[in-house]
């Protein structure tokens, strides 16, 4: 199989988001833990929390106001990232967070829950990066028009993903509805992939199978980290790497979209295959008749296909039994 043009393996994102819980110890730690696990990008979420949540929802805007971090450790998680060799990732969740990242990141990604927030996609669209769009809360209507806003704004396509994503936290397996992402490929002439939020890695595996282009899976260091709930739909490190490590895997064994003898078959083919050998002892002139013919292994002569042939014909030679024809 090594010897076939293996079509290049989905790009893996470990989503950061906000594990860091604020500090930018973890994030940086994180961050080399994602790396150590083969992964190809990490990705943030980067907000404005005024800009972002309600201050009357007093609770939830204590929260993220804790997560925030600042421009100035972003920027030095940006330097962390690429010395990594991997790509930085972010969510802007405001304008104003969308204009720091504007010259910052690899890719832009548009959650789910900012699908709609079509003033902040335009934004992004401004920038003309690479652009990942999260596709929960949407349905194919609404898909459709969002990818059409985009053409309008004369984005190039080439840059666009869709991410096939069910926004719960986490999803149930009877609710992760891993066609869609067949139906987002063939209704889309665009690279799709999937974001995953059920607990696990399985749906993220088969999602690789079904031809999903990125993958991306929350990441934590500790699944019992605190009571944020991200840490416990996350993969922890060793699950990230056996995450990276299976797709491979798995991409080497789905090899081409083409049906050809492989290598290790044609040094099988013979031993496998059969031929047309005497039965019992053929004298020269004598008529071939099926009676006087075997089907065995090896393949090393006549095909059986061609045994029609061979029957009431004269053999040119004595044969003894079992001697290939």
């Amino acid at each position: 199989m090594t010897s076939l043009k293996i079509k290049k393996r989905p790009f893996i994102i470990a989503e950061i988001g906000n594990n860091h819980e604020g500090s930018f110890r973890l994030a940086k730690k994180l961050i080399l833990k994602a790396a150590d696990a083969g992964v190809d990008a990490v990705k943030f979420q980067t907000f404005v929390t005024e800009d972002f949540i309600n201050t009357d929802n007093l609770e939830r805007y204590k929260r993220y106001k804790k997560f925030q971090l600042s421009k100035n450790e972003f920027k030095k998680l940006y330097k962390i990232t690429k010395k990594k060799k991997l790509k930085f990732i972010s969510t802007p969740l405001d304008l104003k967070s969308a204009d720091f990242l504007g010259p910052l990141v690899d890719f832009f990604k548009i959650s789910s829950g900012d699908n709609n927030f079509y003033q902040l996609i335009d934004k992004v669209l401004s920038f003309r990066k690479p652009t990942i769009i999260s596709t929960g809360f949407l349905n194919l209507l609404e898909i459709k028009r969002l990818v059409k806003f985009i053409k309008i704004k004369k984005f190039p396509l080439k840059k666009l993903s869709l991410l096939h994503c069910v926004s719960d936290y986490p999803v149930k397996k009877e609710e992760a509805n891993l066609n869609s992402i067949k139906l987002l490929k063939d209704k889309f002439n665009l690279k799709i992939g999937y974001s995953d939020h059920t607990v696990g890695i399985d749906s993220a595996l088969i999602a690789s199978i079904m031809g999903a282009e990125i993958i991306e899976k929350h990441f934590t260091l500790d699944k019992n980290f605190s009571s944020f709930r991200d840490h416990q739909l996350s993969a922890d490190p060793e699950e990230m790497k056996k995450l990276v490590e299976k797709i491979e895997e798995y991409n080497l064994m789905m090899g081409k979209y083409e049906k050809k003898i492989s290598r290790g078959e044609k040094k099988n083919l013979q031993t496998s295959r059969r031929s047309i050998y005497a039965k019992k002892p053929i004298l020269k002139n004598k008529y071939f008749l099926k009676t006087d013919l075997s089907i065995l292994r090896p393949g090393k002569g006549y095909e059986p296909k061609q045994l029609k042939f061979l029957l009431n014909k004269r053999s040119k030679k004595n044969y003894k039994k079992n001697e290939l024809i």
